[in-house]
């Protein structure tokens, strides 16, 4: 206890300005007296917050993506591409360090909500702006054990060995993981975990503002709250949450007996979300507009992370001829996914598709996610000058085979810096951070609920899926230097024919999810959530060799899950052997 009391207290300072807090008791601090000290009780929620991922090149995200039919690990020693590939064992488990994170991150907003202490504490000298920090710091608490605890059931609710569908064990109490007693640990049900979570997001509500914009001030907390906490939990933010919880316990894997409920009321939870980023006075979205992976002010973020800058993204996702190392690369799955500009996919005779020409004519988005041969790496500021070009044909530097190249042929452009260039004499780094939720995440989750609910044209509180399907579509789309019109901008005559049935515009549903949010870790969850057998998810990454112009496909990587669900951390069974392991991973007890 008091090794982690040190660390909310030396963090505390760092995440927040405290100067208008009032002077500490005199003194040490230890687990009997900590209450004594307001710092103490308030970074606990700042540390919480400080273990939020910090960059999608987390093993959560780029990484879990990785593990999907999108993208691979180039290095084979990765732990994540042996899980990938059926060769897991339990000392290198890719995502122990989330599960841990996780639990440290609730333990501590337990700390803070154990006994009311947190909502009682005296943090600021004057009495309206304590109220209103106070209030502010309890929605957090909640919020964040809402958000934590969610990302636990993503990854390790599921089907146990004994066949029950079992969720995770979410504390309301403080419980440090790591020095438990666990014999009487065991997984509550699914929907207990659904609805747990639920209820803390429905006490997040009650206390935090329903945005952090200052037009939402009380009084004169402009230092408490408001724009002041962009990056913090709000009232949006928790109900696209909300959302994404409901989605996903309406899914067939997570909903056996086919409640049909579950995804009205998943749409319906977007729908507000929706609606509030539209208003002009609220969320001030315009949903014509593109936006920038690099500028992390945009309206589309619904839920920020921490913001960073460095060269991560382009040192790891460029060839050695440019500077990087190539350490993840797209396949050739997800490039074939992408339709073309008319919005037909490239397997309708209707796109124009030409296989002796598979780059031309393709949906934008293609342009600002995929690096692929002959392309170029333009400056994004003036002088708009060409960097770099993309040689993968006939054996060239980027090709195949080569050293700290793409096995697939193809390179990441999502998140990169078109300004970064390892050539500057001084290299220009960008901002980047997570996108934890966004406005394109909650109209595709109401344009599938809705669809599974009522179906494409039947509206849901005066929104239709193909609707919320056609803002997607229809957005310009920023390739790095300039706004190209979005595939439906002058019509989307592909949309109007999914619409003719629940299951073409299911399957059209899934191809945006893909396209939209590749790299974002979410597409390891969707085909989880999505599927009833692992065969669903064992889908081989391809990739592309060029000869004399003739483009040849082949298998480079297996997938080889034992089933849908992820195992349980060996370490974690061995503290509570009363806690039941995930299907498909017995030995691992």
């Amino acid at each position: 206890m008091k090794r982690y009391l040190l660390i909310a207290f030396s963090t505390v300072f760092a995440l927040c300005g405290c100067s208008f807090l009032e002077p500490f008791p005199d003194g040490s601090y230890n687990e009997d007296n900590y209450d004594d000290y307001p710092a103490i009780i308030r970074g606990f929620i700042d540390k919480a917050y400080n273990l939020r991922p910090g960059t999608y090149y987390y093993a959560e995200f780029l990484g879990m993506d990785s593990a999907t039919d999108d993208m691979m690990y180039r290095d084979k020693s990765s732990a994540i591409r042996q899980f990938a590939i059926g060769n897991a064992h339990m000392g290198s488990h890719p995502l122990s360090g989330v599960w841990n994170r996780d639990y440290e991150a609730i333990y501590y907003v337990n700390l803070f909500l154990k006994d009311g202490i947190g909502r009682k504490t005296r943090y600021l000298v004057d009495p309206g702006s304590n109220t209103v920090l106070q209030k502010c710091l309890q929605g957090d608490a909640f919020g964040l054990r809402a958000w934590y605890g969610f990302n636990l059931l993503k990854f390790w609710g599921g089907v146990g060995t004994d066949g029950r569908l079992l969720g995770v064990y979410i504390p309301t109490e403080p419980v440090d993981m790591e020095h438990y007693d666990g014999a009487g640990l065991v997984r509550p049900s699914y929907d207990e975990s659904v609805k747990q979570i639920l209820a803390d997001c429905d006490s997040a509500l009650m206390y935090l503002p329903p945005a952090n914009r200052d037009q939402y001030l009380q009084g004169e907390a402009f230092h408490v709250t408001g724009a002041i906490r962009y990056r913090a939990l709000d009232g949006i933010s928790i109900k696209a949450l909300k959302a994404q919880v409901l989605l996903t316990w309406a899914s067939p894997a997570f909903n056996p007996s086919g409640d049909m409920t579950r995804w009205e009321k998943a749409a319906r939870a977007a729908r507000e979300v929706i609606d509030f980023k539209l208003n002009g006075e609220s969320g001030g979205l315009d949903p014509k507009a593109s936006f920038m992976w690099t500028n992390p002010n945009t309206a589309e973020v619904i839920y920020l992370g921490n913001i960073t800058q460095n060269s991560t993204f382009e040192t790891n996702f460029y060839p050695l001829g440019f500077g990087g190392s190539a350490n993840m690369v797209p396949s050739q799955e997800l490039v074939d996914a992408f339709p073309m500009a008319n919005g037909y996919p490239i397997t309708d005779p209707a796109s124009g598709y030409d296989k002796s020409r598979p780059y031309q004519g393709r949906d934008p988005r293609f342009y600002a996610t995929i690096f692929y041969d002959g392309c170029t790496v333009v400056r994004n500021q003036s002088p708009y000058t060409q960097m770099y070009t993309f040689d993968i044909a006939d054996g060239g530097k980027d090709a195949p085979g080569g050293l700290k190249t793409s096995p697939s042929g193809y390179y990441v452009k999502k998140y990169v810096s078109l300004g970064w260039n390892p050539n500057d004499v001084s290299i220009q780094t960008a901002q980047h951070s997570i996108f934890f939720i966004r406005w394109t995440h909650m109209c595709l989750a109401f344009a599938e609920a809705a669809n599974h609910a009522v179906g494409p044209v039947t509206p849901i509180d005066g929104l239709t899926a193909k609707e919320a399907l056609a803002y997607i579509r229809n957005r310009k789309v920023n390739t790095g230097t300039e706004d190209v019109a979005g595939v439906g901008a002058a019509g989307d005559p592909y949309l109007d024919a999914c619409c003719s049935s629940r299951e073409a515009f299911d399957k059209l549903v899934k191809d945006e999810w893909r396209v939209e949010t590749c790299f974002e870790g979410i597409r390891f969850h969707n085909v989880r959530r999505w599927a009833t057998d692992v065969s669903e998810i064992n889908v081989p990454v391809s990739g592309v060799s060029i000869s004399g112009g003739k483009y040849t496909y082949a298998e480079i990587e297996k997938r080889s899950f034992p089933s849908l669900w992820m195992p349980i951390p060996y370490k974690e069974l061995r503290l509570a052997p009363g806690m039941v392991q995930n299907k498909g991973w017995e030995d691992w007890k």
